[in-house]
């Protein structure tokens, strides 16, 4: 028999500004796992490396600028709310109205219909962004103010990928073991919320395996598998998104490709190649297109040439 197992560290207590992570990683493990071993996957919530870091404001004291004035006034936003992603330097790719089919949607899923309707009123649409180094945030550039005390946010990370390689050294020299780590945060997808990969070091985040011949000895059109963030969707169902209280999870029994130099940012797409980006969308639009009626083929067509 294989298995894989995830193991919910639950003796990690509150982190505050300035705590070391793989100490406190380390001495849970040993109390309640019997240690650390060889190629564990230690994936840890995003949340508790950002207090760590004091990666927290006071909304209270966010002062908001012309554009975020300008923006909370054509959607409704909290402007306090819009300078703060504005401030993380994340580019505002879309802001997503939470009203419609969407609301309706959420409300199906709602634990407490007075309270999701007060949080809908609160927060009436969700800006997507993306920061420096490519990654695309579905949720408010990864601002997050569950879990803290009214008025306090915590930011993401500064650099989750270094995050994770400072973690993962520690521990190494800590237990004397080679694992890897992972930094996990919730993302909206369609029809819900996921925890994603946001840095990892020491596991290749993606599988190399396109092509691979399957059990008939064929080729297979697939192989790309998202490796890191399969394991922090698979943690996350020991995160939970209230009052849990497990924000790391070991994974123990996956073999996986060790990797000293991958992680999540060198393997996003290349920034700037401007042209490679408009070739792509104007070939999407052109397939696209021949599934669609006349009348939106050329559409479609007339669309491409600006692009």
């Amino acid at each position: 028999m294989k298995k894989i197992e995830l193991l919910g560290l639950q003796t990690v207590p509150e982190i505050h500004p300035g705590d070391n992570l793989a100490e406190i990683i380390f001495k849970a493990a040993a109390d309640e796992i019997g240690g650390l071993r060889d190629q564990d996957v230690v994936v840890i919530t995003s949340k508790i490396v950002s207090k760590a870091e004091g990666r927290l404001r006071k909304v209270d004291e966010v002062v908001p600028g012309k554009r975020a004035l300008a923006i909370a006034g054509k959607t409704g936003k909290d402007p306090k709310w819009v300078q703060m992603i504005l401030d993380e330097k994340h580019e505002i790719l879309a802001i997503i109205p939470l009203k419609g089919i969407i609301a309706e949607h959420v409300f199906g899923a709602a634990a407490d219909s007075p309270a999701t309707k007060q949080l809908l009123t609160r927060k009436p649409a969700l800006c997507i962004t993306k920061d420096s180094s490519g990654r695309i945030h579905t949720c408010e550039a990864g601002i997050d103010s569950s879990n803290h005390p009214a008025g306090t946010v915590s930011l993401l990370p500064g650099e989750p990928d270094e995050a994770a390689l400072d973690i993962r050294q520690q521990l190494r020299v800590l237990s004397g073991k080679e694992v890897a780590v992972i930094l996990a945060d919730t993302e909206m997808i369609p029809f819900g919320t996921m925890d994603l990969a946001l840095g990892s070091s020491g596991i290749s985040p993606l599988a190399r395996e396109f092509g691979q011949k399957d059990r008939y000895e064929r080729p297979k059109f697939g192989g790309m598998d998202l490796v890191a963030n399969e394991l922090a969707s698979a943690s996350a169902l020991l995160f939970g998104q209230g009052p849990t209280g497990i924000p790391v999870a070991v994974v123990r029994g996956y073999s996986y490709q060790i990797s000293e130099t991958e992680n999540i940012a060198n393997t996003l797409p290349a920034q700037g190649d401007k042209r490679g980006v408009a070739a792509a969308i104007r070939g999407t639009i052109r397939a696209t297109a021949c599934a669609r009626p006349l009348g939106q083929r050329l559409l479609l067509k007339i669309a491409s040439w600006f692009i």
